[in-house]
C-alpha cells in the first residue's frame, strides 16, 4: 500500500474516482440516511480499490450493471482515520455500494423541530472538513482525489434542500429509481419529495455539503442569494448584513481572475454550526454569528468567498499543506476587505490575525512542530490540531512576498499560480517551485526553508503599521495602568475595533477594572460574538465568577469552536479553582446535545488535556 494522505486509506497505486452519484434518503425518525454510490472510475480496474468510511453500515456491494455482488473486506476501525473498505474489482470502470450512515455521523447533525427557528420542522446539515465526508457515504476521502457528482434526495414535504451543487429539479418520486439501496415503499411514501443536483467541477470530497430544512431564501444580485430557515428574522438580518456581496464577487475577479463557480450564495445555519464559514462552492455555510447589523460580518464573507479562488480552485493535496488553503484565502481576504471597506479595516484584520498568531504559539510552546507551515501529522486529529498558524503565519509569508517583489509582480504571480493549478490539489513543494521558477532568485532573498518547514514566528514577518491599530494597541497598554478608553476614543469603533483592544489586554487583570469597563462599554452583552467572547475570556481569566452566568448562556447559545474553544479552556484552565472546572463539565453536559459531533470531540479533547 502506498497511501497520499496520513488521513486517508486512500492508495496512490489505485486509481482515483472522477465521480460519484448518490441516491439518498434522508430518514429524520431515525437521523440517518439510507442511500448508494455509484463510484466511477477513469478506466476499468482489476484489483483492490480501498476508500474511507466512518460509523458507515455496508449492505452491499455490486457491479452497477448486473448488480451482481462483488467481493469486499473492512478492518478494524482506526480511531482518526474510520474504517478502511476494500472492494475488489476485475476490468470494472465503476462500483455500487449500498449504504446506511449512522446517528453517530461526524459529518451530520440532526437537529429536532425543537432545535429549529420555527420549531416546526426537523434541519439536518453535513461539515464535512477535515475527514469527514467518509462518515456521509464511502469514497477517497483525501483532497488529492478530486470528484464530480450527482446526488438525488428524497425528503419529507415542506422541506427543501441545498447543496454544494447546481439544483437541477425538484418532483415526486418515482418507482424504481433507488432500486436497490431503499426500498420503493420508504422512497414512493406519501408526503416525500426528490431534488435532484449535480456538481460538473471537480471538488475535493470535504467540499461536498448538504442541508435540508424548512428553508427560504433572497437574492442578493444576479448570481448571489442568501438562505436560512423559513419563519425566522435571520433571512432578513442577513441580507441586510451581506446586501454587498455581488460586489465582493466582482472585485475578487478583478484581483483574482474569472470566478469559475456560477453562483455565490450563502446558507445562514443554525447556531450550532461549528466554524465560522464554510467554503463550500455554489453554497457556502455560515453561522448566524457572524451577522452582526453593522454589515462586518461580510468579512467573514470575504473569507469564504476568496476561497473559490485559493481552496477550492486550488487545494492542498493533504492536511499537511493546510496553509495553500487558508494562508493564501487570508491574505486574498483582506485584498478584497481593503477595496470594500479601505485599507484601515484590512490593516485591523491584520492586527487581530498578528495577536492570534501570537497567542498560538503560546499554545503550541510544548509542541513548536505544530506552528510549521508544513506539518508531519501522522496519527495526528486534524480538528484537534485546527489552529490559526496556517492562516496567519501562511498570510505573513505571502505578504513577506508581496513586500520583496512589490504587489504588482505579486498580483501577476498569483493569477499565473491560480490560472496554472485550477481545479488541481497540490502540495508545498510544488508551490515553492513554482515561485522559484516565476520570481527567479527569490530563495536568495527571503529564505523559504525557514517560513515553510521552521518554527515560531520568522524574524522578517510583520506586525501591521496603521494610526488606528497604533491608537488601539496604545489604549491597551494604558488599561494596564487602569485607565479606561474614554467614549470619545471609542465613539466610532465598531466590532474589530474592541475585539483587537480586548486582544491586546494582558490575561489577568484587577477584576474591578473588569467590571467597571463592562459597565461602561456593556461588552459582556455586546451583540458582536467576537468581542462577546473576547471579554469573557478575560473576565474568566481575571477570576471575575459574577461573569459565569453570561457565559453559560453564551456556550449553551451557539455551537461555534471558535468561542468555545477559549471559553471552555479559560474554564477548565482558571486558577486552579474546582468551581470554574465543575461549572465546565456542568454546562458541557447540559450543551452536548446542541454541540455538532466536531464541536463535542474538541470540547473533549479540551477536557482530556486539563482535567
Amino acid at each position: 500500500m502506498a497511501p497520499v494522505d496520513p488521513h486517508s486509506f486512500t492508495d496512490s497505486l489505485q486509481p482515483f474516482a472522477t465521480h460519484v452519484a448518490l441516491t439518498l434518503f434522508l430518514d429524520f425518525s431515525s437521523s440517518s440516511i439510507i442511500g448508494s454510490a455509484v463510484i466511477s472510475l477513469p478506466t476499468s480496474h482489476s484489483g483492490p480499490l480501498t476508500l474511507d468510511s466512518r460509523a458507515i453500515s455496508i449492505s452491499a456491494v455490486l457491479d452497477p450493471v448486473s448488480l451482481s455482488p462483488l467481493p469486499y473486506s473492512s478492518s478494524s476501525a482506526d480511531p482518526i482515520k474510520g474504517t478502511p473498505l476494500t472492494v475488489t474489482l476485475n476490468h470494472h470502470s465503476a462500483v455500487l455500494i449500498l449504504f446506511s450512515t449512522s446517528p453517530t455521523s461526524s459529518a451530520l447533525q440532526w437537529l429536532s423541530p425543537a432545535q429549529t427557528s420555527s420549531r416546526t420542522h426537523p434541519f439536518v446539515f453535513t461539515q464535512c472538513q477535515s475527514i469527514h465526508a467518509r462518515s456521509v457515504f464511502p469514497c477517497q476521502d483525501t483532497p488529492a482525489a478530486r470528484i464530480r457528482y450527482s446526488a438525488r434526495i428524497n425528503l419529507p414535504l415542506p422541506l427543501s434542500a441545498v447543496m454544494s451543487a447546481s439544483k437541477l429539479t425538484r418532483r415526486n418520486p418515482a418507482a424504481g429509481e433507488a432500486a436497490p439501496a431503499v426500498p420503493e415503499s420508504l422512497w414512493c411514501a406519501p408526503g416525500r419529495v426528490v431534488e435532484e443536483f449535480t456538481m460538473d467541477q471537480p471538488i475535493p470530497p470535504y467540499l461536498f455539503a448538504l442541508a435540508a430544512g424548512e428553508i427560504g431564501g433572497r437574492d442578493l444580485g444576479p448570481r448571489t442569494r442568501v438562505y436560512a430557515e423559513s419563519g425566522s428574522d435571520v433571512l432578513d438580518a442577513a441580507a441586510k448584513e451581506f446586501a454587498g456581496v455581488e460586489e465582493m464577487v466582482r472585485v475578487g475577479e478583478a484581483l483574482f481572475g474569472p470566478y469559475e463557480w456560477e453562483r455565490f450564495d450563502l446558507l445562514v445555519l443554525p447556531p450550532s454550526f461549528p466554524y465560522g464559514g464554510m467554503e463550500n462552492p455554489r453554497m457556502v455555510f455560515l453561522t448566524p454569528t457572524v451577522i452582526k447589523g453593522d454589515a462586518t460580518g461580510a468579512q467573514v464573507v470575504a473569507h469564504e468567498l476568496a476561497h473559490s479562488w485559493t481552496g477550492n480552485l486550488i487545494t492542498n493535496k493533504t492536511n499537511e499543506d493546510f496553509w495553500l488553503n487558508e494562508g493564501f484565502t487570508t491574505y486574498a481576504e483582506r485584498r478584497i476587505v481593503e477595496v470594500v471597506q479601505g485599507k484601515e479595516q484590512a490593516d485591523l484584520n491584520i492586527g487581530i490575525g498578528w495577536k492570534g498568531l501570537i497567542e498560538e504559539m503560546d499554545r503550541f510552546k510544548d509542541n513548536m512542530q505544530f506552528t510549521k507551515l508544513k506539518t508531519k501529522q501522522e496519527g495526528v486529529d486534524p480538528d484537534e490540531l485546527y489552529s490559526q498558524v496556517p492562516y496567519e503565519k501562511g498570510f505573513q509569508f505571502l505578504w513577506r512576498i508581496e513586500r520583496q517583489i512589490g504587489r504588482l509582480a505579486f498580483d501577476d504571480f498569483l493569477k499565473k499560480y491560480i490560472a496554472t493549478f485550477k481545479f488541481q490539489s497540490i502540495d508545498t513543494e510544488t508551490f515553492l517551485e513554482f515561485l522559484k521558477a516565476n520570481v527567479p532568485g527569490i530563495e536568495n532573498k527571503i529564505n523559504l526553508q525557514l517560513w515553510v518547514e521552521g518554527t515560531g514566528i520568522p524574524p522578517d514577518a510583520m506586525e501591521p503599521e496603521s494610526t488606528i491599530y497604533t491608537k488601539i494597541v496604545s489604549l491597551a497598554q494604558e488599561f494596564k495602568l487602569g485607565k479606561i478608553p474614554r467614549e470619545d476614543e471609542v465613539a466610532e469603533w465598531n466590532g474589530q475595533e474592541w475585539e483587537l483592544y480586548l486582544e491586546n489586554l494582558p490575561n489577568y487583570v484587577d477584576p474591578t477594572q473588569v467590571a467597571a469597563l463592562d459597565a461602561r462599554y456593556g461588552l459582556s452583552e455586546s451583540r458582536d460574538w467576537e468581542v462577546k467572547v473576547a471579554f469573557l475570556q478575560l473576565a474568566i481569566s481575571s477570576g471575575c465568577t459574577q461573569y459565569f452566568g453570561a457565559v453559560e448562556r453564551s456556550v449553551k447559545q451557539v455551537g461555534r469552536m471558535k468561542y468555545l474553544r477559549p471559553l471552555y479552556t479559560a474554564l477548565v484552565r482558571g486558577h486552579g479553582k474546582d468551581e470554574e472546572k465543575m461549572l465546565a463539565r456542568r454546562i458541557f453536559a447540559e450543551a452536548r446535545e446542541f454541540y455538532h459531533p466536531i464541536a463535542r470531540c474538541v470540547v473533549e479533547s479540551i477536557f482530556s488535556q486539563h482535567l
